[in-house]
């Protein structure tokens, strides 16, 4: 019997496997890739922080210090599912990867806040859209819940830097003034993003 089938009932008259099942990592680079891409971006990151502005560093090594616990969590859960596959642990892993992906994308939206480059957020919106229609898969509930929650993060994270830059003084006003412009169009579209997300994942019949 096929280790990641927890006594699940397999014939001609059976359903196929969801998608987050099929996708257990049966080769070493499905487990540590992602994770790897991870660290990349995170030391990426951290690099541009240090190259752009002094400034900008804090907020560079927030990012990469949570980019790269959300790699290890997802790598140390990947690599379980690779060596223990079973439904339990495709599903661990799914949510794991929904998870850190999500965090990571927060993330990278509050780095291009703090250093005023607002439009890589819509180049993430485009990219993201343009994975999901090319896989032509249904996202699980999960999935739309943690998408509603990220986009809902970029919301936030959009707001607290408007509202930085009207009530600190200090603050730079050619980023101030970027902030608070770019929050007028970023909030509004996030928070209907976050919205019509969480609406599909009531309607999503694969809740995992």
């Amino acid at each position: 019997m096929d280790p990641r089938d927890d006594s699940v009932p397999t014939g001609p008259d059976t359903d196929p496997e969801p998608r987050w099942v099929r996708r257990t990592p049966i080769l070493p680079e499905q487990w540590w890739g992602p994770p790897g891409a991870q660290v990349v971006g995170a030391l990426a990151v951290l690099a541009i922080g240090i190259w752009l502005q002094r400034a900008a560093l804090p907020v560079a090594i927030v990012v990469s210090v949570v980019v790269l616990a959300g790699a290890v969590v997802l790598a140390a859960v990947g690599r379980r599912a690779y060596w223990y596959p079973s439904r339990a642990a495709a599903r661990r892993l799914h949510r794991t990867r929904v998870a850190a992906w999500g965090a990571a994308g927060v993330c990278l939206a509050v780095f291009a806040l703090a250093v005023g480059a607002q439009v890589l957020l819509f180049g993430l919106g485009a990219v993201e859209i343009g994975l999901r229609s090319a896989r032509r898969f249904e996202p699980t509930r999960f999935e739309l819940r943690g998408r509603s929650v990220a986009v809902a993060g970029v919301a936030v994270a959009s707001t607290v830097f408007a509202v930085v830059a009207l009530t600190v003084p200090a603050v730079d006003q050619t980023y101030s003034s970027r902030w608070v412009g770019w929050s007028i169009v970023i909030v509004p579209l996030t928070v209907i993003l976050a919205v019509l997300h969480w609406r599909a994942a009531s309607k999503a019949t694969d809740i995992e």
